[in-house]
């Protein structure tokens, strides 16, 4: 009312009640307005709700949760073993700097089986033992160590959630001493050629041989009798686990798995897993990549798991292979592949399938 005292004093004849009661009617409107807009709104967000809800129901149901695992992830493995020197990358790893000490060797050391047997079921306890080869004269820098093992412990946490996908106890663990050589030039390489699903590809010959001979000299560098002595060492005092090793070598070519049926040291697990990727081997200008895909890959390889690249997924049967599978490496990020039932009956998981 005060803003209608001025023109009430301007124009004495003016009506005030009817000033009064257009005011009323002017406040009336607002009011009505804002109730209008408030009931808009308020439509609006009950329309969202109701399709948010159909969206809920129309979804897939969450897939069933697998059976409880036992066997706790096993993460980074303590691995007694001095003199070591930690990582300047990551501490929480160390390289061991040898000699070692026939003084401190295990007493009583697991027998070494000398006789072939098929690759082990992918279950119970795995630990992942690195030795990093250099080559032409370059030795692995602990930031390009630290990243390989980074990504070996993404590979061992993925194989674990893969095998509870299935219902599977399996623990994989990362051995926190790791091994470094300094290694060898790029030898000169035999090419050869063998089947790769429905065709025939270019291979190196040799390269499990060559496996083995790092190995060798790798163990007389470091202080122990030969190959045999060094697995047998690290073996006891990896106490109910399977060691798998791995030889991350610097230099570029095509990783592959050296199985136990393949492989002279019996109980050895070897995985030959080069810088970078390539048809033959090479030296590499730039620095390694690490490739937790490719690792797994190969790794799975000990365990009896098969190539599935290379042949058309119409050759498999329906629903066991898929474009995602682990054994095909049709993508580059682990996130993106899987195990499919196929590869998984090869690893000796033989619960249920996942929906």
């Amino acid at each position: 009312m005060a803003a209608l005292e001025p023109l009430v004093r301007a124009s004495p004849d003016l009506d005030f009640a009817r000033l009064w009661a257009a005011s009323g009617v002017a406040g009336l409107e607002v009011w009505l307005a804002i109730v209008g807009l408030g009931l808009v709104v308020l439509t609006v967000e009950v329309a969202r709700m109701i399709v948010r809800g159909n969206r809920r129901s129309k979804a897939p149901s969450a897939p069933r949760r697998a059976a409880r695992i036992d066997n706790p992830p096993a993460g980074i493995i303590p691995l007694s073993l001095e003199p070591k020197e930690p990582n300047l990358r990551d501490p929480r790893r160390a390289r061991f700097v040898g000699p070692f000490s026939r003084d401190e060797a295990t007493a009583d050391r697991p027998a070494m089986p000398w006789t072939k047997t098929a690759s082990p079921p992918l279950r119970g306890r795995v630990v992942l033992v690195s030795m990093f080869v250099g080559a032409d004269g370059r030795w692995w820098t602990d930031s390009e160590i630290a990243r390989q093992l980074d990504a070996l412990e993404r590979a061992a946490r993925w194989m674990e959630k893969q095998a509870g996908r299935y219902g599977v106890e399996v623990g994989v663990g990362v051995a926190d001493v790791y091994f470094s050589v300094e290694g060898e030039a790029t030898p000169d390489v035999a090419i050869g050629f063998e089947r790769e699903g429905v065709d025939f590809g270019p291979y190196e010959q040799g390269s499990a041989v060559r496996a083995l001979t790092l190995m060798s000299r790798a163990a007389a560098e470091l202080g122990f009798h030969d190959a045999v002595d060094f697995v047998q060492e690290i073996r006891a005092r990896l106490p109910d686990s399977t060691p798998v090793w791995l030889l991350h070598v610097r230099q570029a070519g095509r990783s592959m798995a050296v199985p136990l049926d393949l492989t002279e040291l019996e109980g050895a697990s070897l995985a030959l897993c080069f810088a970078r990727e390539a048809s033959f081997t090479e030296p590499i200008s730039r620095p390694p990549v690490p490739d937790a895909a490719t690792l797994a890959h190969e790794i799975l390889h000990l365990f009896g798991a098969s190539d599935k690249y290379g042949t058309p997924l119409e050759s498999f049967a329906p629903g066991a292979v898929t474009h995602r599978d682990i054994m095909r490496l049709d993508y580059d990020r682990l996130e993106q592949l899987r195990v499919d039932p196929l590869t998984a009956r090869e690893l000796g998981w033989e619960g249920d399938p996942p929906p």
